[in-house]
């Protein structure tokens, strides 16, 4: 674990300037925030539906779930086809702190979109409620983002430079949008909530919903994210073996 500490400061301060982070996990979530609550927001108003609650919950993990997916994906596939993990072996730097090095980092990068859409909740729309649901909200959607880093991981060990952006979004906004995270789970159709329940997506959103709605930590959604993160965690380890193998052998 030599150089743990300062590799990770050096992966943060680098995913902070790139570009793509900024736009995929900051600007569409404030800005998908922003738009639906003024134009949906009045309308739900009175139906006992807290929309802009329940929508900023929704776009907080939407940004959340970008940055664990953007920080590892396509960058990892990038330094395996440059020779940067190569590079990486004669360094003190480990092949298992540099694996928890990219996961800590998705992990990290999560943090600004959860609390720049709850500040805009807070500020534009005046949400509400008891500083324990806000501390369960934002401790358990941050920890939540654990499995997505490692599937993040997974995707960057599997794909080429060349089908990693494509293959990060498809899954981005497929677990967004299946996840019930762009609409409502509620007026989502049958066959859809079905599928919903199935995927990651909608459990990590659901630990914030149900936070904000006040019915603490839903300790089913935490066990099947527990289950996908070991899923994705074997996934990733057999992955970066195979690479280390094909390179090394």
């Amino acid at each position: 674990m030599n150089g743990f500490w300062s590799y990770l400061s050096l992966e943060t301060r680098r995913t902070l300037r790139n570009g793509r982070y900024l736009v995929f996990t900051l600007g569409f979530p404030a800005g998908f925030y922003l738009l639906f609550t003024m134009l949906y927001g009045k309308e739900a108003s009175g139906t006992g539906y807290n929309f802009d609650t329940i929508y900023m919950v929704s776009m907080a993990a939407y940004g959340a779930l970008g940055a664990a997916l953007n920080s590892n994906s396509v960058a990892l596939a990038t330094e395996r086809a440059g020779g940067w993990s190569r590079q990486l072996r004669v360094t003190p730097l480990g092949p298992m702190a540099y694996v928890l090095g990219k996961m800590a980092t998705a992990v990290l990068m999560a943090l600004p979109a959860l609390v720049l859409v709850s500040l805009l909740g807070v500020l534009l729309h005046h949400v509400q409620m008891p500083l324990s649901d806000w501390g369960i909200f934002l401790a358990a959607t941050w920890i939540g983002t654990i499995p997505f880093a490692l599937l993040g991981i997974l995707m960057g060990y599997a794909l080429d430079p060349q089908s990693a952006q494509g293959g990060m979004m498809i899954v981005y906004f497929g677990l967004s949008i299946l996840g019930g995270m762009w609409f409502p789970y509620q007026i989502m159709p049958h066959a859809m909530q079905v599928m919903a329940r199935i995927l990651p997506s909608y459990h990590f959103a659901a630990l914030g919903w149900n936070a904000t709605s006040g019915q603490g930590i839903g300790w089913g959604n935490v066990a099947i994210l527990a289950a996908y993160t070991l899923l994705f965690a074997l996934g990733a380890m057999r992955a970066y073996r195979r690479d280390e193998a094909r390179q090394y052998a």
